[in-house]
């Protein structure tokens, strides 16, 4: 019996030995950087970025950029988070480097998909206890910092920062900061990315 015990123990030992750990996929390892195709955001106190999901046979990186077609100048990207928000980007009419100042937007405005590229704005739907409320961008009160474009390659980097007002109380205020690097080249929302 005790040489029972010895073998199962020994058994046991070697398994949880060579069970695959936490950072066996080198998530974080020299081989994954967040370099590219990521979108980031802090937002009362959490972090809005894309998540991957899976279900019913279909799995997505939830980055979704489109370009206008008749300008290409002009962008909309939008994402969901883990944390049930998701959060909508608008930027028309970069011509390069530089900042673009974020207009005020509300409900009346924005339609559903497909976008109408009508303005630079940022709003986010928050679901709470089961009620979406939405916090739209405040008129001047921040800006989108494009640090690298290129229209022609589909590559759009910056940093972007202002206050959201809360569609059911707007003197409620949250102030929203983050940054993004978008390459359209090398963009596959069917891949899941290394950090996730």
């Amino acid at each position: 019996m005790k040489r029972y015990m010895i073998l199962k123990s020994l058994i046991i030992c070697a398994i949880i030995a060579t069970s695959c750990n936490k950072d066996d996929d080198n998530k974080n390892g020299q081989d994954c950087v967040k370099e590219e195709n990521f979108f980031e955001a802090e937002f009362q106190g959490e972090i809005i970025e894309p998540r991957w999901i899976t279900g019913g046979g279909v799995s997505a990186y939830t980055l979704s950029v489109n370009r206008n077609n008749e300008d290409e100048n002009d962008w909309e990207i939008s994402l969901t988070s883990n944390n049930r928000i998701s959060l909508n980007f608008s930027l028309v009419n970069v011509n390069g480097t530089g900042n673009y100042l974020i207009e005020a937007a509300t409900s009346s405005e924005l339609p559903p998909p497909p976008f109408t590229f009508s303005k630079t704005y940022i709003y986010v739907e928050k679901i709470v206890d089961n009620s979406t409320i939405y916090y739209f961008s405040k008129e001047g009160s921040g800006d989108i910092r494009i640090t690298d474009y290129n229209s022609e390659d589909g590559i759009l980097i910056g940093t972007f920062n202002c206050e959201l007002y809360n569609s059911f109380d707007p003197s409620i205020i949250s102030p929203i900061s983050g940054d993004f690097n978008i390459n359209l080249s090398t963009l596959n929302i069917d891949e899941k990315p290394c950090w996730l």
